[in-house]
């Protein structure tokens, strides 16, 4: 998992040697960003392996669980809370704002898994 959350982690993001998809995908988001907003977002690169506790330990919530109800993926009422969610071919991009100045990006890897599957549902593919 690579977290990218201030603006020393987010400029080291531009030098990894990163998949080529995924580095064109940051470039282009980081690069969109502006001074304004590069102070309020962070991103979340998931890799296969990683799991939902890393997901959690490092922003705090799970993609698989709705937070206000607490439906998880698969179960009967989940609804999708985030606001954007697309598939980039090999890795899917899922936005996830809080108020109005605050953002999440998270790029999950298209690999099996039960985040890949929630994927693959919500964003069409």
């Amino acid at each position: 998992m690579l977290h990218f959350y201030d603006r020393e982690t987010i400029a080291h993001a531009l030098t990894l040697d990163l998949e080529p998809t995924l580095r064109r995908l940051l470039h282009e988001r980081i690069d969109a960003l502006g001074e304004d907003l590069i102070d309020h977002t962070e991103f979340l690169v998931v890799q296969p392996g990683d799991t939902e506790a890393d997901i959690i330990r490092h922003v705090g919530f799970s993609p698989m669980i709705e937070p206000i109800e607490g439906k998880r993926f698969g179960q009967e009422g989940f609804h999708p809370f985030w606001d954007w969610l697309a598939d980039h071919g090999g890795w899917f991009e899922m936005i996830v704002t809080f108020g109005s100045t605050f953002a999440y990006v998270l790029f999950i890897a298209d690999q099996p898994s039960d985040l890949q599957r929630m994927c693959r549902r919500f964003s069409g593919t």
